[in-house]
């Protein structure tokens, strides 16, 4: 009997996801690999999911349910709980892998061993599921690739993030586009009695414990999966405007959606730190910075007291205060100012110093983003070895993840990447 542990550990949380599981897991089984375990947790789905998830026969798919219903953070970290993989990731429900997910995260997972990294991430693709238009317009598939790796730093890579310059997905966090290995979770809860996960929301979560454990990080412009949104997402639920809806039933549903996971939260035994104000707010440099102060065992003294001070706090929150002025997303719900002032109130924080810099964030973020446009087109110009799939709904109503999958296999064998 072959007790070794499988090389990958492939964990899709799932709740009332019926609709899109069978193509995720698809995505997944279809591959000609073994040596990995796909664990899948229900969390008491009422629309059909475990009946679904109870008729599935793969030798390599463990279906599990936790005992009780989980806000979506606890819900990871018992999902988590029983992985054995050497490298493992979170696939979301209405997400997938590329159909090349493992020869490539072999060849990465080769490199990060001869380099002694533990955190390895790709660029994003992304796949809009039907019903998403009110926030990401007609776009279905955004797929890009360039045929190269590198090494990037977790400190300069994490400022950015905190900064706004980049989102908090753009780092590893284990979600879909990012492996992490057994070892450095073991680390995480060896450091928090015995937990991975201190708060919510998981992602960013995910996301600070491997800026705090790692210097480096391994990155592929290679996607490794196709990051899903659906009516469905919590963080479309969260973030997005229900009265931009068309539909009285799609804003009852994303309303719903919402309320569900926001009381799931507050129920929640993990706590969200009381210096980043309410949960609701949703801006994800400050999902960002609370999961910092959240997981402050994990890193010096020196490192946390640099992100507490009032310094830092002043260029942060003038950051905040640009992102809700000027949302990249219009279709964003609306900005409470009574809720940024109780913020700058609970962190003593100087509210005319943080007044000065978002003025001067704003009078050079536009002529700096013309900037960072014309050089990122330019230099997508120079780049040949590429691979660009676009395609929007209008133009092929039939078109699917796993469409979408086949068209960049076949891209992937022209340019004979593997």
């Amino acid at each position: 009997m072959n007790t070794k542990p499988p090389k990958y550990s492939i964990i899709i949380p799932a709740y009332n996801g019926e609709a899109y599981l069978p193509t995720c897991i698809e995505t997944i089984t279809s591959q000609e690999y073994s040596d990995y375990e796909l664990i899948i947790s229900d969390d008491h789905s009422i629309d059909g999911t475990r009946e679904y998830l109870d008729a599935l026969e793969y030798k390599n798919i463990s279906i599990i349910y936790p005992p009780e219903s989980l806000s979506m953070t606890e819900h990871w970290e018992w999902a988590l709980s029983h992985a054995k993989g050497e490298w493992q990731i979170f696939v979301g429900q209405d997400d997938g892998l590329q159909p090349y997910f493992f020869q490539l995260a072999d060849r990465l997972t080769k490199q990060a061993k001869e380099k002694g990294l533990r955190t390895i991430m790709s660029s994003r693709a992304y796949f809009f599921w039907q019903g998403c238009e009110y926030v990401y317009g007609d776009i279905a598939i955004g797929y890009y690739a360039e045929n190269k790796i590198k090494i990037h730093n977790f400190k300069y890579q994490a400022l950015k993030a905190l900064l706004g310059l980049q989102d908090y997905f753009e780092l590893p966090q284990m979600y879909t586009t990012a492996l992490f290995h057994k070892g450095l979770l073991d680390e995480a809860r060896s450091k928090q009695e015995g937990k991975v996960f201190s708060c919510h929301p998981q992602d960013a979560n995910l996301a600070a414990i491997a800026c705090s454990l790692e210097k480096e990080y391994l990155k592929s412009y290679i996607p490794l999966g196709w990051v899903g949104s659906s009516p469905k997402s919590a963080g479309m639920a969260i973030s997005g405007s229900h009265s931009s809806l068309s539909s009285e039933q799609d804003k009852k549903t994303s309303q719903k959606l919402k309320k569900e996971y926001l009381v799931k939260v507050s129920k929640s035994k993990l706590k969200y730190h009381e210096w980043a104000g309410s949960f609701s707010f949703g801006s994800g440099p400050l999902y960002f910075w609370q999961a910092l102060l959240m997981t402050q065992h994990l890193r010096s003294e020196k490192i946390n007291n640099r992100i507490k001070s009032k310094l830092f706090k002043v260029i942060f929150f003038s950051r905040i205060l640009y992102e809700k002025k000027f949302p990249k997303n219009k279709n964003k719900n609306k900005f409470k100012i009574e809720e940024f002032n109780k913020l700058l109130q609970i962190n003593l924080c100087n509210k005319k110093g943080v007044f000065v810099i978002f003025l001067l964030i704003a009078m050079l973020s536009k002529p700096m983003s013309l900037v960072v446009k014309v050089f990122r087109k330019m230099r997508n110009l120079l780049v040949r070895d590429k691979i660009v799939l676009h395609i929007n709904w209008r133009d092929d109503i039939q078109t699917g993840m796993i469409k979408a999958s086949k068209q960049v296999d076949i891209k992937i064998g022209a340019k004979r990447w593997f």
